[in-house]
């Protein structure tokens, strides 16, 4: 995909087909969705710094006993000493898009150690 807010409408269709092909269970795939969504737009938003036609990759890959979802931009690193979680006892502005991933995942990474951008891995 490309980093425009509207592409996340394909994303998702293209994410729901993909994971019914993983045999991943109709019930755990609305969360799925929901967390690749949350990085996606974090990449529009952070790493691109809303700049649009900047590429988003995303795959999935499964095993018997795992599902691995990669998400990847090129644009400004993750800086994770930077990241705020939300506040919880408040209506928080942001922060609420990783706490949801890392909530959602059983595992989540990234990596940032590469020319540019971030590689985030859901498992």
């Amino acid at each position: 995909m490309t980093s425009e807010a509207e592409q996340l409408v394909s994303l998702r269709k293209w994410l729901r087909e993909e994971l019914a092909g993983h045999d991943v269970p109709k019930q755990e795939q609305p969360n799925l969705l929901l967390a690749v969504g949350e990085l996606c737009a974090n990449s529009i938003q952070h790493a691109y710094e809303g700049r649009g036609g900047q590429p988003i990759q995303v795959s999935v890959r499964s095993s018997v006993d795992s599902l691995v979802i990669e998400v990847e931009d090129f644009g400004k690193p993750f800086d994770a000493e930077l990241y705020e979680g939300p506040e919880l006892d408040a209506v928080p502005d942001s922060g609420y898009g990783l706490f949801l991933v890392r909530t959602i995942a059983d595992s989540l990474s990234f990596d940032v150690a590469r020319e540019r951008g971030t590689r985030w891995i859901i498992v």
